[in-house]
Parts: structure tokens; sequence; C-alpha cells
């Protein structure tokens, strides 16, 4: 069964924390990933040059938590993976911007 849903930064930790398979992407400017991000996130620059060459070497069949710095392009990204044939893809709602305000880990 296929999942595309919006999650609060707080139901993206508990995925995290209950799927250690999870990949988790950060789709932020890589200088803002450089920064911090959250833990075990790998940076996927949605502004890159190569960034639709980049998507298309994911595994399809894996799990994946998405998140931009305010929600707006990682829900937009998700839609397009959805169209792209993967199978299971979380976007975290707020982004960026909602786990730090949550005060939720954080990698710098």
């Amino acid at each position: 069964m296929s999942r595309f849903e919006l999650v609060t930064p707080q139901d993206a930790l508990k995925l995290m924390d209950e799927n250690s398979e999870i990949v988790i992407i950060d789709i932020r400017p890589e200088d803002d990933y450089r920064k911090d991000h959250i833990p075990g996130a790998q940076n996927l620059d949605y502004d890159g040059h190569d960034f639709q060459r980049k998507v298309e070497r994911l595994d399809r069949n894996k799990k994946y938590l998405i998140y931009c710095k305010s929600g707006v392009r990682s829900e937009y990204f998700m839609m397009k993976m959805k169209e792209s044939g993967f199978n299971d893809v979380y976007a975290i709602l707020g982004g960026y911007v909602a786990w730090q305000i949550s005060k939720l880990p954080l990698v710098s």
C-alpha cells in the first residue's frame, strides 16, 4: 500500500524512531544543510542543477521522509515522487522551521 502524507515534526520523529530504514532527505540549499540539519538527513538540494538526475537514482521501494525550510517545496516534491512511482513518502508539515521551533534534535 502506498503512503504519501504530511506529518507533524513530532510524528516525523516517531517515524524515525520506529523505522531505522527510513531515508531522510533535506532538500534545502547545501549551505543551509551544512549549518544544521535533522540527524541522519542527506542533502539533495532542490535548486541544484542535477536534482532530477539524483532523484531518478533513488530506490522507489524505500520509505522517505523529506523536508525543506517551510514545508512548501517538500509537499510539492512528495507529489512529484508519487508521480515518479515511489511508494512511501512523508513530508514534514512546516519543514525545518517547524522542526526547529519544536526543539527537536539537530546536527550542527
